[in-house]
């Protein structure tokens, strides 16, 4: 179920309509409410799946902040930087988007390789490997002490893991004080 719930936010991030403004004309663009005959110059939103291959395709410019390698860092940075078990706040799709970066540049390194580029794609790497690890010891930490006011900051990948952790915490307890019940240490 777990692997599962992760997936479906996957499809959510995919399915999830961004703004595009058009850089070609394109008559027949299917969408999900129908067929467009767009002009170059025209802004319309579309499902990031649909956005991400026109871009590809060099039709369309995403109106959206990209995630590059400096700001890995800094989430990075901000991440190692907090003491014990607070974190910061980060972006809902901050996994999902850091992904596509990586990925971005693993095509650009095919296509033209570079020591700049993997660099890059090197430090970026171990650093949203790290931050997710420093985050995850926060959130086993925060869980187990069940805080309530950190959701908020979390991705909801990390919520996920936040509530199955809880559950697993107030189960173990709820053993644990089974045990010591009179009558109930056999139920």
């Amino acid at each position: 179920m777990f692997k599962e719930r992760l997936e479906l936010i996957r499809l959510d991030y995919e399915v999830r309509r961004v703004r595009v403004i058009f850089l070609k004309d394109y008559a027949g663009l299917p969408t999900p409410s129908g067929t467009l005959d767009v002009k170059r110059g025209d802004e319309i939103e579309l499902p990031r799946w649909q956005a991400r291959l026109l871009k590809d395709l060099g039709f369309v410019d995403v109106k959206e902040s990209p995630i590059d390698v400096d700001y890995i860092n800094m989430v990075h940075f901000r991440e190692r930087r907090r003491a014990g078990d607070q974190v910061n706040p980060v972006p809902q799709d901050f996994y999902l988007k850091s992904s596509e970066f990586i990925e971005r540049l693993d095509r650009l390194i095919r296509e033209s390789p570079s020591g700049m580029l993997l660099r890059d794609r090197e430090v970026a790497e171990k650093n949203l490997l790290d931050v997710g690890e420093t985050r995850l010891s926060k959130i086993l930490r925060l869980a187990y002490s069940l805080a309530e006011d950190v959701r908020d900051k979390m991705s909801p990948e990390e919520a996920i893991v936040y509530n199955h952790v809880v559950k697993a915490v107030e189960a173990w307890r709820d053993y644990l004080k089974s045990l010591t019940s009179r009558g109930e240490r056999r139920g």
